[in-house]
């Protein structure tokens, strides 16, 4: 159930919805195994019905370019705070720039 959970935390800071810094916080809770509070469930909860899922979905089911997954990880990282902006920024031109 942890694991689905961090995997949903994940699509909705991939696709840029709620609070990035209180997603991340989330995340964190569930990985040290204690429960989250109600609240927050219940806000991914909202999130989640906000868009009907669909973006979530999408993001795990359709397969995408290299180029557009690639991406999407810089989002994520950058979302939990692996990357400072001006890497996100600096790897994005590298991969956006055409060859």
């Amino acid at each position: 159930m942890s694991e689905d959970m961090i995997k949903t935390i994940k699509g909705l800071l991939a696709t840029g919805k709620g609070n990035p810094k209180r997603l991340r916080e989330i995340i964190e809770t569930v990985k040290t195994g204690e429960p989250i509070v109600m609240s927050d469930y219940r806000y991914i909860e909202n999130l989640l019905e906000a868009s009907n899922g669909t973006d979530i979905e999408q993001t795990q089911a359709t397969p995408r370019p290299k180029k557009d997954a690639s991406l999407e990880l810089l989002r994520v990282r950058l979302a939990e705070g692996q990357i400072s902006i001006e890497e996100f920024r600096v790897l994005k031109k590298a991969l956006t720039e055409e060859e």
